[in-house]
């Protein structure tokens, strides 16, 4: 031995070599820890594919879902998915589906167009969802290349009935094999939609056919008032009776 700690030079470099192993270690955690292994990670990307996009809120469910018409959610209530099928026309579309951190849709935007032997198709549609039912605030665009109508709806929906309770009829329909269970399944959604439980629209403000309106609905979704400007640039105010008959005209043409 001819050091002074009286170790031998070879156990000297080992704990040196260790020592430069360890700090090496210790570097690449710590960068690591600011990086890739974060949640405050950012990265930049030019261009990013994706048939669908979930943003997750803080409870790690989905709050924001961007996708194709092919994975675009079905209807969502307290977490649970129902099939595209029962969103009026869903599977049809592309866009954004909203999320409460309760498991709820809240609204969405979607919007396609495409061609078809008669002429084609075309729709846009922004919505706002009241708490456990459907869209009370819509603005929407509809084009079937003969009719065609764009405006804001309004919709009153019940604070009693829960949307999930209709679709949940509309499930347990669709997975019967029983003919008799079908149709008491499909008289109790009528009935669901008699009572008012999917709600009324009460409201359009917009351009149908190139008439410019304002359509006021009574309860029953009855157009009972309408506002016109028509195509012939002639303006008018009507007044309808249940039946949908006009009952008075301002100003009078009589």
């Amino acid at each position: 031995m001819d050091n002074v700690s009286g170790k031998p030079k070879g156990s000297i470099r080992l704990l040196v070599l260790s020592n430069i192993a360890c700090w090496a270690l210790l570097v690449v955690l710590a960068l690591n820890a600011f990086t890739a292994d974060t949640p405050n990670e950012r990265l930049g990307v030019t261009q990013l594919d994706a048939e669908r996009i979930n943003i997750i809120g803080t409870n790690g469910e989905p709050v924001m879902a961007l996708s194709n018409r092919r994975f675009i959610p079905g209807p969502t209530v307290e977490g649970k998915e129902y099939p595209q099928a029962f969103g009026d026309g869903r599977d049809q579309f592309s866009g954004i589906i909203f999320f409460n951190e309760e498991g709820d849709e809240v609204g969405g935007l979607i919007y396609n167009g495409f061609p078809r032997d008669t002429g084609y198709w075309a729709g846009g549609h922004l919505s706002f969802d009241q708490w456990k039912q459907n869209q009370v605030v819509a603005i929407q665009y509809l084009d079937n290349s003969r009719s065609r109508r764009a405006g804001l709806r309004v919709w009153d929906r019940p604070m009693d009935a829960k949307i999930g309770d209709f679709f949940e009829l509309g499930v347990a329909r669709m997975e019967s094999d029983d003919q008799a269970v079908r149709d008491s399944l499909r008289a109790e959604m009528q009935a669901y939609r008699d009572r008012g439980d999917l709600g009324i629209e009460r409201m359009f403000v917009g351009s149908q056919n190139e008439v410019a309106q304002i359509q006021l609905r009574d309860t029953k979704g009855r157009i009972r008032a309408r506002l016109l400007v028509d195509a012939n640039d002639d303006a008018r105010l009507e007044f309808l009776d249940e039946t949908g008959e006009v009952t008075s005209t301002f100003p009078d043409r009589n």
